[in-house]
């Protein structure tokens, strides 16, 4: 209980730090499985399957699988439908977001004429797509506690002169706006709502994504062994911003009546990861693979600004624009490593089974200070973070299971499923258990030169979000979120 405890308090502090913290381990750690349409029609399984360009972000040794060069493109529209409950209140919101999925090119070499089993060579020059961060979520509904409250605690003890200088993001704002009030005696701040329900409103708006250059290297034994390797350039940029409104409900004998506060948060960075696979098959109709993918470590700058007004029976405080505040860090943040293992099944000329297990040791995230090389007392350790990420997160196996068969010649149909459990330890930090389930299916069509590939994929995502206090379950908000991705993919031989 004291473990929970500890990690009830970090929660509580990351929320309105507007700083680095175990969330951000978590957002960059996981990805999706954007990609071409045919590895998303069979839910991102295919390990030890291969010939598809997408197939380099799971295993580079599937790239051993092309006797021809090749190019590909494809284009992903995804819609997010969120469904979120509030203290008994439901809401519905969405968002539509078009992008690249996944592009590039295999040059494949003839090796055979070494006469040393070598058969071919590829080198793969790619980009893939592996998070998309748009969204729209809101949920409102009544509530007794209210933001001003953690506001107001967050002052206890310091003087107002210093307040906008010591806490310019949340009680500096509050009492700069007349929302809060100070008792010099008790060296306490105090929200001038009256005691009673207040009806709260939240948007929390997200944008941008995670996508991956990569450039790659594979080799064909004797068409029984495949091996390879590769170098990702990882980008990231996210954009976070977010209104808070509270009204309350019984005004009578108070001069506030509602106030908003608004936060906006960007961040931009790259990291680097390498990645090894290995494709073997012992028969015709079995094949293995097994793939490492290494830590990404990524150099990451946070920039945030948060502002705020009031309503008052004497009319709109706000605060003037001059002294709006402003806060940018820089920081270094390494991803958990992943291993892969993957089993496949050849259905004669016709078609395959592929499963694929990948396991994450989240618990293995970390923060870092920007120039974690050179020593240097006054940077900030990140120990409580780090240890929050300990205490909170746990090693996961993903689960994803493909097929793919040729109903008539040049013609394909697909599907897969997959299963990505929750990333928490116990209920006592996440009630929801439910794995968050992936459903997918999709139809190709291909010549001797061309290709042409549609899928549709299903992402089905449970979570819970605190707007303050995760001590109190009245501030908990659950959200269903689906993720309707359509992809369309096109691919030339030469």
């Amino acid at each position: 209980m004291h473990k929970i405890g500890i990690v009830c308090i970090l929660v509580f502090l990351s929320l309105f730090s507007f700083s680095q913290n175990e969330l951000d381990v978590l957002r960059y750690s996981t990805t999706d499985i954007f990609g071409s349409a045919r590895f998303e029609s069979m839910a991102g399984s295919f390990g030890a399957l291969g010939a598809d360009i997408s197939a380099l972000q799971i295993n580079p040794a599937g790239m051993g699988r092309f006797s021809t060069s090749k190019t590909s493109i494809s284009f992903n529209n995804s819609i997010l439908t969120n469904s979120a409950t509030y203290n008994g209140t439901v809401v519905n919101s969405s968002e539509n977001k078009f992008s690249l999925a996944a592009a590039g090119v295999v040059f494949t070499t003839d090796l055979s004429t070494s006469n040393d089993g070598r058969k071919y060579g590829q080198l793969t020059l790619g980009y893939t797509r592996l998070k998309n961060f748009a969204n729209r979520k809101r949920y409102e509904g009544e509530n007794f506690y209210s933001l001003l409250d953690v506001f107001a605690n967050s002052g206890y003890g310091i003087d107002p002169a210093y307040i906008f200088e010591l806490r310019p993001f949340t009680t500096g704002l509050a009492y700069d706006v007349f929302a809060l009030n100070y008792d010099p005696s008790g060296e306490q701040y105090y929200s001038l709502l009256t005691l009673g329900d207040m009806y709260h409103e939240r948007e929390i708006i997200t944008d941008g994504g995670i996508g991956e250059f990569h450039i790659g290297y594979s080799e064909n034994y004797m068409d029984v062994l495949y091996y390879g390797a590769s170098i990702g350039v990882r980008r990231v940029n996210y954009e976070e911003s977010y209104s808070h409104h509270e009204e309350l409900l019984d005004t009578v004998g108070t001069s506030l009546m509602s106030f908003n506060y608004l936060y906006d948060q960007s961040t931009e960075g790259t990291g680097f990861n390498l990645k090894l696979g290995l494709i073997y098959l012992p028969t015709d109709q079995y094949r293995i693979g097994l793939s490492f993918e290494s830590p990404t470590v990524f150099t990451l700058e946070d920039k945030w600004t948060a502002d705020m007004t009031a309503l008052h029976d004497d009319g709109l405080k706000y605060v003037e624009p001059e002294y709006v505040p402003e806060g940018t860090f820089q920081y270094r943040l390494k991803t958990p490593m992943k291993i892969r293992t993957s089993f496949a099944y050849i259905l004669g000329m016709r078609g395959a089974i592929n499963l694929d297990l990948e396991l994450s040791r989240l618990v293995a995230g970390k923060l870092r200070p920007a120039n974690s090389n050179e020593y240097n007392a006054s940077q900030y350790d990140f120990k409580y973070e780090n240890d929050a990420v300990r205490e909170q997160y746990r090693t996961i196996v993903n689960t994803r299971l493909g097929i793919e068969y040729m109903i008539f010649s040049g013609f394909f149909v697909r599907g897969g499923i997959a299963i990505l459990p929750q990333p928490y330890k116990n209920k006592d930090i996440s009630s929801i258990t439910r794995p968050n389930m992936t459903y997918a299916a999709g139809i190709g069509w291909e010549n001797r030169l061309l290709s042409l590939n549609l899928g549709y994929r299903l992402l089905e995502m449970n979570s819970e979000y605190y707007a303050f206090d995760p001590s109190k379950v009245e501030n908990r908000t659950v959200f269903n979120t689906n993720a309707h991705n359509l992809v369309f993919t096109a691919s030339f031989k030469f």
